[in-house]
Formats: structure tokens, sequence, C-alpha cells
């Protein structure tokens, strides 16, 4: 082999060490997005049980206060209704 041949095999063997560094961080790049992609996705899911379980306890909540609100409701009909009764019908 000549020198010339020699210095080539050397050139490209110097590129292609540049081109697997470079791959090496690109990898490394790509995976670090991948695990932070990852963990933000856990962390949605995580919001969206939580926002989930958040959303039903309010929801049995207005139930709750719209099932009092109607036995109020009733209660205070049945309280004008003895009242009238009471008057003879005349109202308060």
């Amino acid at each position: 082999m000549t020198e010339a041949q020699i210095q080539d095999i050397y050139s490209r063997l110097d590129s292609l060490t540049s081109e697997v560094n470079s791959l090496k961080l690109l990898t490394g790049t790509i995976g670090t997005s991948q695990a932070a992609i990852a963990q933000i996705y856990s962390r949605l899911d995580t919001f969206a049980e939580t926002t989930n379980s958040n959303f039903a306890q309010i929801s049995r909540r207005f139930d709750r206060v719209e099932t009092v609100q109607a036995e109020q409701s009733q209660q205070l009909a049945e309280i004008l209704r003895i009242l009238r009764d009471r008057n003879g019908g005349s109202g308060l």
C-alpha cells in the first residue's frame, strides 16, 4: 500500500469515527427526549385521573345539594299549605 492509500484509509476512518460520535450524541438526545416525553405522558395520566376523580366528587356534591333543595322546597310547600289551611285558605 502506498502512503496515499494509507492516508485515505485514515481519513475515511476519521470521518466514520466522527459520524459514529454524532450518531451516539443524537441517540442520547433522542433517548433523553423519549424519557422526558414518557414522564410528561405519565404526569398527564395522573392529572387526568385526579381531574376525573375531582369532577366525580363535585358532581356527587351537586346532586346532594339538588336533593336537599328539592326536599326543602317540598317542606316549604307543606308549611305554606298548613298555614293556608289554618287561615281558612286565605294565605298568610
